[in-house]
């Protein structure tokens, strides 16, 4: 006689954050819709999408992300706080093909972290990998290595949301850092 696993279930706030134009609403499409879009439509505020994570390794948790997409320029900085509150892991987006992007991450850690007030799980991405192939890279993967090390964050990925390269592994391995740090796995 076989055992049957009692289900559990969570719901985690995710909150994606980083410049205007790293690609984080593609990032959270391609996720949650399996879509890219070739059109830049600039996020005001925040954008809201949720989805149900598929864990091979614990069929047993019903997991539903809700994603917060957060307006990257600055002059949406006053709107973001409130948006931060009751997160429960961040991912850090930058744009490999855009220096300011990556420098700018240190203004986004301490913007979520005065909300916060500590550390989260949380996952660094290099966006538009498919973009690196015309020469147009300004950031080394050792770089992103270096910063996800600072951050103390869970992984460094490159991925594209254009090829969805790496997309479903960012939110996957982010989901399991969670459960880890809360002790459910």
């Amino acid at each position: 006689m076989s055992e049957s696993k009692v289900q559990k279930s969570f719901i985690y706030k995710i909150c994606v954050l980083g410049d205007g134009g790293v690609g984080k609403t593609s990032m959270v499409l391609r996720y949650c819709e399996n879509k890219f879009k070739e059109n830049y439509i600039m996020t005001i505020g925040s954008n809201f999408a949720s989805k149900k994570v598929v864990l091979e390794d614990y069929p047993e948790f019903n997991v539903n992300l809700q994603l917060w997409d957060l307006a990257g320029q600055q002059h949406f900085s006053f709107v973001r706080p409130p948006f931060y509150r009751g997160a429960s892991g961040l991912i850090y987006v930058f744009d490999l093909t855009r220096r300011s992007s990556f420098t700018n991450l240190a203004k986004w850690k301490e913007e979520a972290m005065k909300v916060l007030g500590s550390q989260k799980p949380n996952i660094l991405i290099g966006n538009k990998l498919d973009l690196v192939r015309d020469g147009n890279r300004e950031i080394g993967e050792k770089e992103g290595e270096a910063l996800a090390k600072e951050f103390n964050a869970l992984a460094y990925y490159e991925t594209s949301a254009k090829e969805n390269i790496n997309v479903e592994l960012v939110f996957k391995n982010l989901t399991l850092g969670i459960l880890k740090a809360s002790n459910k796995i």
